[in-house]
């Protein structure tokens, strides 16, 4: 792979595109040019310079096949930087992709500009290409402007046929769900498939295998699309499925911290008997996440289990089984997790899922882990199973690894639920100790509720109020 940067605009060449622009270089050798070079050398399998010019040309037009790709894609990453997006390139196969990140979606009218922008680039390239052939340059020039122009020009007509993967078929999809609404996509696949149909019979009849082969594939993706279609994948934005808003709603509510608002219409999107089945499956991913928050892990795995078409992430997996306390099928997922996302978080449960499962010093053996937080972890989910002397465990190993006053109430309060009141009181005096300071917090705080009234609670109160400034 090759790695550039075109005005900030970061460019990826794939091997694949070389490959196959070599394959079509190798087909422009029978390009019948002006003047005398290269064709009488080519034509002459004797002459002295055959090798070298026949690897100068392939050579000379890989580069120009790329060059035609890469303006192509800068003509689409211009136009998406116009919009505020942050374009980046990869040429990969016969053609390229320009991705428009940063923004979070364009408008109808700006995504159509977007897509014109390539073929427009393009044909200015072959315009120019087609100048500097009249222009009155020398034979090698004219030769390979000659060719420029013609795949030019030739491509920009063909690319702007309505059919899927080509531009044209975007625009035709975009113009028709603006008039349409939902059901002018699969007008637009329709018409993708009659006209790429015409074309594969043309090419067939002319015999052109190569036409005929790209226009198969893309026959194979329209089908695609119009299963896409019918699953309610396709088409997204304004023209989405109807339900799509709703659970783009629910997950938006999710990431505000609203579960129950959240689940309340994801489960609405379930029971919907119009649902698509990705659209359910997105909502029994949003409720398994929403359960795991709640600490209900059977739930949780319950609505994974129903995700059909998704992939439901590793560690929501890994901590639905923490949490119903299979930690044997647990910490091979959270390994998998951690290995993929590559996050501390992520590290850290892993961590805390071993030394529940009683592998500390496996936990520990993890590069880049941090025992507090790994302990922590532990004692998370232990107290969601109820298992308090568990938890409080967990967290006085967590307070020991880093003598923080938050880790030492911690273990107070498990302990407290572990009807443990003296390591409770214990833990209570370390977290003073080092710095704990809320009186309030302490005096309300539910999990301390076995404490209250005791000389000794109130004992510790009054000294922390007393050390507490005024």
């Amino acid at each position: 792979m090759i790695r550039l940067r075109i005005r900030s605009i970061p460019v990826e060449v794939h091997a694949t595109h070389l490959m196959i622009s070599a394959f079509l270089a190798w087909g422009f050798l029978g390009f019948d040019g002006p003047g005398t070079w290269p064709k009488q050398v080519l034509a002459n399998d004797a002459h002295p310079f055959h090798l070298p010019t026949t690897v100068l040309v392939v050579l000379c037009w890989m580069a120009l096949v790329s060059l035609s790709v890469l303006v192509h894609e800068l003509g689409h990453a211009f136009a998406a930087r116009a919009f505020g997006a942050k374009p980046s390139i990869q040429l990969v196969g016969l053609g390229g992709l320009t991705r428009a990140e940063g923004v979070e979606r364009l408008e109808w009218w700006q995504d159509l500009l977007f897509t014109l922008a390539g073929p427009a680039a393009g044909l200015a390239l072959g315009v120019f290409a087609g100048l500097l052939y009249f222009v009155g340059l020398p034979d090698p020039i004219r030769y390979f402007a000659k060719g420029m122009a013609i795949a030019n020009l030739w491509w920009t007509v063909m690319n702007l046929l309505p059919i899927s993967t080509l531009d044209g078929g975007r625009i035709t999809t975009l113009v028709l769900t603006q008039v349409m609404g939902r059901p002018g996509f699969l007008v637009a696949q329709l018409i993708a498939l009659t006209l790429a149909a015409l074309v594969l019979l043309f090419a067939v009849a002319v015999r052109q295998p190569l036409v005929a082969v790209v226009v198969a594939l893309m026959v194979m993706r329209t089908f695609a699309n119009i299963g896409a279609y019918q699953r309610g994948e396709l088409p997204v934005g304004s023209a989405a499925h109807p339900l799509t808003v709703v659970i783009e709603r629910a997950e938006a509510l999710y990431r505000e911290r609203k579960l129950t608002e959240a689940g309340l219409i994801a489960g609405g999107v379930v029971e919907a008997a119009d649902t698509p089945s990705i659209l359910r499956s997105r909502a029994h991913v949003l409720l398994g996440w929403i359960a795991l928050k709640e600490g209900n892990g059977r739930r949780a795995l319950d609505h994974f289990s129903q995700v059909q078409g998704l992939q439901v992430p590793l560690h929501a997996l890994a901590a639905g089984f923490s949490l119903i306390g299979d930690e044997t099928r647990a910490i091979p997922l959270w390994a998998q997790a951690s290995q993929v996302m590559g996050e501390q978080l992520v590290l850290d449960e892993y961590a805390g899922a071993l030394i529940r499962g009683g592998r500390e010093q496996e936990a520990r053996a993890l590069p880049g882990v941090q025992m507090a937080r790994a302990f922590s972890a532990a004692e998370r989910v232990h107290y969601v199973r109820k298992e308090f002397e568990a938890a409080a465990r967990a967290a006085e190993a967590a307070f020991h690894e880093e003598p923080h006053p938050t880790l030492a109430y911690t273990a107070a309060c498990a302990w407290a639920q572990a009807n443990k009141p003296e390591d409770a009181l214990r833990l209570l005096s370390l977290a003073a100790q080092n710095g704990y300071r809320n009186a309030a917090e302490a005096r309300t705080d539910p999990d301390l509720k076995s404490l209250r009234g005791t000389p000794q609670f109130d004992g510790w109160l009054a000294s922390l109020q007393q050390s507490t400034p005024s």
